[in-house]
């Protein structure tokens, strides 16, 4: 939540990293409303979770733009044309960008700011009530990870990868969440991480290429050379978008998420609360925060 508040700035102002972070950080708080907060909070928590997805979409144009460029930056310009064809494309992908923050801050939720500093004053979720909480979010998430994985299957599919990489990012969060009170969790988030990285050097390679064909199309009376030379770099984007989804598929994703099963299943023990006495301490108490 502090971190959340503290992106505002940043993330509006137009910071690269600022959006970036911004967009984490939220989804982070909004995993960890699925599991934090109490059921006759829920009103509360759909307003604040519906806050923070509002916001993030707002900043989802000036990503896609700072990703882009990045990734036209990296491309070696094979002659001075290409050089300055390059300068042109990056020049149109940064003022797409400021157009985009602009709508940004239009959409922004105004209420955000309050509802994350009302949350801020709420008490704190008892330890075992987040841990039963975390493992059933994390093994149903898990659940729709496997699910959109297999209705995926092998194929190169635009619309199903995202949906896939959506699942797989909302089943790393619920593991973070877990860790916080599981010292086995983090180790799985870890070998999340790789597929999700994979994910989204498909997503972002997708959107570029899809972003320049419409640049070109644009472009196709006013600059037919300009709108040929995008549309190859459409084509060449795509091209490396299908090769990154065969580095995916070399990960073994279903074996992946296959591993995690034990350590989600929802219906596994709870640690043993620690007995309430008063006056000195028992053995049974001191031990208990170890347990835990």
């Amino acid at each position: 939540m502090g971190a959340v508040l503290a992106l505002v700035e940043p993330a509006l102002s137009g910071q690269v990293e600022g959006v970036h972070d911004f967009r984490v950080a939220a989804r982070s708080l909004r995993a960890a409303l699925r599991t934090l907060l109490r059921k006759r909070e829920s009103g509360f928590a759909r307003r604040v979770r519906k806050a923070l997805q509002v916001a993030t979409q707002a900043l989802a144009g000036p990503r896609d733009r700072d990703v882009g460029r990045s990734l036209l930056i990296k491309r070696s310009p094979a002659s001075a044309d290409d050089a300055g064809y390059r300068r042109r494309v990056t020049g149109l992908a940064e003022s797409h960008r400021r157009l985009a923050l602009t709508r940004s801050v239009r959409l922004w939720p105004r209420d955000l700011d309050r509802l994350l500093i009302r949350l801020l004053h709420r008490g704190e979720t008892p330890v075992e009530v987040v841990i039963r909480r975390g493992r059933a979010e994390a093994w149903r998430q898990r659940r729709r990870a496997i699910e959109a994985l297999n209705a995926l299957g092998r194929r190169y599919d635009a619309i199903r990868l995202h949906d896939l990489r959506r699942r797989v990012r909302s089943l790393r969060y619920a593991i973070e969440v877990l860790s916080e009170v599981d010292s086995t969790a983090s180790a799985r988030a870890i070998r999340l991480k790789p597929l999700q990285s994979a994910l989204g050097d498909i997503q972002d390679l997708i959107v570029l290429s899809r972003w320049l064909a419409t640049q070109a199309s644009r472009f196709r009376r006013r600059d037919p050379s300009f709108a040929a030379a995008l549309r190859q770099d459409s084509a060449r984007f795509r091209a490396k978008s299908v090769a990154a989804h065969a580095a995916f598929l070399k990960l073994r994703p279903a074996a992946v998420l296959e591993r995690l099963a034990l350590h989600v299943d929802p219906h596994a023990a709870l640690p043993p609360l620690p007995p309430r006495t008063r006056g000195k301490r028992t053995r049974a108490s001191t031990e208990a925060p170890c347990q835990k």
